[in-house]
């Protein structure tokens, strides 16, 4: 006997089946193999995808773990910037009404 006659039939989950795994609607997850690269098998015009399949697009999407505020090294009386936008701040209103403010 060969390894495939005794090996488990894989499990391969409709587009469907993904799309409610991760609680989104079947054209988003359409939406998402295509623009996000999502791993996939296609059998002809159908698309399926394997337990490997779904835990790797899990992995694309895990969070690394942030690190403690304290433990950020900052110079001596440098506090953290919270709320501090990049780059210059917006012109709002005219030329005129600015030099007035």
């Amino acid at each position: 006997m060969t390894n495939i006659e005794n090996a488990p039939a894989p499990i391969f989950y409709t587009m469907e089946e993904v799309a409610a795994t991760f609680k989104i609607s079947r054209s988003h997850a359409y939406r998402l193999k295509r623009e996000q690269n999502w791993p996939h098998h296609r059998f002809g015009h159908e698309i399926r995808f394997s337990t490997e399949d779904i835990e790797a697009i899990k992995a694309m999407y895990r969070k690394t773990p942030l690190r403690d505020p304290g433990e950020a090294q900052r110079s001596h009386g440098e506090r953290p910037r919270i709320g501090v936008g990049y780059g210059p701040r917006p012109r709002i209103g005219t030329r005129a009404q600015r030099s007035q403010g």
